[in-house]
């Protein structure tokens, strides 16, 4: 055989060889995620895979892409093992972000990521009805809500939402960032506390531990999710 016929054979093997072992790789990687969403008993289990799964956006290597599979494996019926209530932020999709793509998690989306009677009715919808083992409560940076409640805006129904907000106001004003981030963050605590104060049903399975309730923090800069 030819020099040049002996070179153009160890290519080929190569190219197969490569292909043979990425595809091995993302079926592994699949196939872990699908186990990991599929073997959540506990409220810790559930906190594991979120982590887990933002990692997986942060790395570019997210999984739970297969929407159509997604469809027809829910279409009878539903078990997600986490709920986030987060801010309206049109930049913080929760089902990317924590690579957990459709059926695998309850969101309540409102701005400045507030409870009211029915966020609550949801959310004891989601743990007491469905078994739902997780809440996150997750504020971001450069809230605009946060920004309305520190500004005292005032605009039709967004005047009583920010009002909601401005009890979890610190800092001053000569460092603007710095006092949204405390804010935010303060605010995802107070929601948390009204939470357990307001709904009786979900103060009983957090304090049964069948049920955890989280805060978090993302940040828009860089995609990443800080557990407070």
């Amino acid at each position: 055989m030819k020099k040049s016929n002996i070179s153009i054979l160890a290519i080929v093997v190569l190219l197969v060889t490569s292909s043979c072992s990425q595809t091995k790789n993302v079926s592994a990687s699949e196939a872990a995620a699908k186990n990991a969403t599929t073997t959540i008993t506990t409220p810790d289990d559930a906190l594991a895979e979120m982590k887990a799964g933002n990692q997986r956006f942060l790395d570019n290597k997210s999984v739970n892409i297969d929407y159509s599979n997604q469809i027809e494996q829910t279409k009878n019926g539903q078990q997600p093992h986490t709920l986030i209530l987060s801010c309206l932020d049109s930049r913080i999709p929760p089902e990317v972000i924590f690579d957990q793509g459709i059926g695998n998690i309850f969101v309540a989306r409102v701005a400045g990521n507030i409870e009211d009677p029915n966020i609550l009715g949801s959310m004891e919808f989601a743990t007491k009805a469905v078994g739902t083992k997780l809440i996150i409560v997750m504020g971001h940076n450069k809230c605009g809500a946060v920004k309305g409640a520190i500004d005292n805006a005032e605009l039709g129904n967004l005047t009583q939402l920010v009002d909601q907000i401005k009890p979890a106001i610190v800092g001053d004003k000569s460092n603007m960032d710095a006092m949204m981030d405390a804010t935010a963050k303060q605010n995802v605590k107070q929601t948390i506390s009204d939470i357990l104060k307001f709904s009786p049903v979900v103060n009983e399975l957090v304090n049964n531990k069948s049920v955890k309730i989280v805060g978090a923090y993302y940040d828009l800069t860089t995609g990443k999710v800080t557990f407070l």
